[in-house]
């Protein structure tokens, strides 16, 4: 990479281009410093490489000014490079897939989908909005199982959210346990070393399955200093979500409860976790140049002095 550290001197090639024209006008339109009959009975003479080179020496100067006004500019050579450090976020998403989950009472561009449907369209567009932060994907009914590790591959973490179905439990398995999710989601998280660890946590339903206490599990999650959003998600007439054990949860955790009635309150929920959740990026840009002008200004001086040499001893001419 290359610049110019003072380029306005660029401006003096003005001076060079002048007098270059200016001899142009000079050789057109000048008259002869000696006036004589003719010469053409010379012009069979043998020439000498003085003779041959003498009528071009002045074009050295030329090149000279160039390179001379060049070096003021203060041409230089560098490399710049950047120094990023991230610190991310950690986030656990987990996705109810329990049986009501299929309940097809969300509406996308005038087409029905299915809550899960649904759930999975807008955390793919949370997960593509993303930058740097590790996320993981824990779906559950009446137990839970982890799809995807924490990671940065959002390719293949993509991939295996649109890959979850209500068919990944059993007919009999298909309840909801919350406690038992959530303190996996806490295991999960539990040896992260991030600044900022949480879990996203939606559900349509109430605890109806496992071993562990929704508000047992919040407290685990305390202890580890995990954050959870929790989100209650289905149409309000077609959905019995424990409202008041999600807010707690939240509430507990430092996190924030919301409600979602249809597929855009979703969009809205995500997007301002995305904005509560924002990963620091911290960027060091880094510059180291060489000068250059010493080499424009050796070869400025080599065509003056070679003009100069030339013309005063070599080739000297009577005016």
């Amino acid at each position: 990479m290359m610049r110019l550290a003072d380029p306005w001197y660029l401006l003096l090639l003005v001076i060079p281009a002048f007098l270059f024209f200016l001899h142009l006008w000079q050789v057109k339109h000048g008259r002869a410093s000696i006036l004589f009959s003719s010469g053409s009975s010379l012009k069979g003479l043998p020439k000498t490489w003085r003779m041959m080179i003498s009528p071009h020496l002045h074009w050295a100067v030329y090149p000279g000014f160039i390179l001379m006004i060049i070096a003021l500019a203060r041409p230089q050579a560098g490399t710049s490079f950047q120094e990023i450090k991230t610190h991310g976020v950690d986030i656990m998403m987990i996705l109810d897939t329990s049986g009501s989950m299929a309940e097809a009472d969300m509406v996308s561009e005038r087409r029905a989908l299915t809550r899960l449907d649904a759930a999975k369209k807008v955390m793919a567009r949370f997960i593509k909005g993303r930058r740097s932060d590790r996320i993981g994907l824990i779906a559950f009914a009446s137990f839970s199982l982890t799809r995807c590790p924490l990671t940065l591959d959002y390719p293949l973490l993509l991939n295996l959210l649109d890959e979850v179905n209500i068919d990944l439990f059993p007919e009999e398995m298909r309840r909801t346990a919350i406690g038992n999710v959530i303190a996996t989601g806490v295991t999960r998280l539990r040896e992260s070393d991030a600044q900022s660890k949480i879990i996203i946590f939606l559900t349509d339903g109430t605890n109806t399955a496992g071993n562990v206490a929704p508000l047992t599990a919040a407290d685990f999650a305390v202890q580890e200093d995990i954050k959870i959003y929790t989100i209650g998600f289905g149409s309000p007439d077609r959905t019995d979500v424990d409202e008041e054990t999600l807010k707690e949860i939240a509430s507990k955790t430092n996190g924030q409860y919301y409600r979602a009635d249809s597929l855009e309150d979703l969009e809205q929920v995500y997007s301002e976790i995305d904005q509560l959740e924002k990963s620091e990026v911290r960027v060091k840009n880094y510059e180291k140049w060489r000068e250059l002008f010493p080499w424009f200004l050796m070869a400025g001086c080599c065509f003056l002095i070679f003009e100069i040499v030339m013309s005063k001893i070599f080739c000297r001419r009577v005016p």
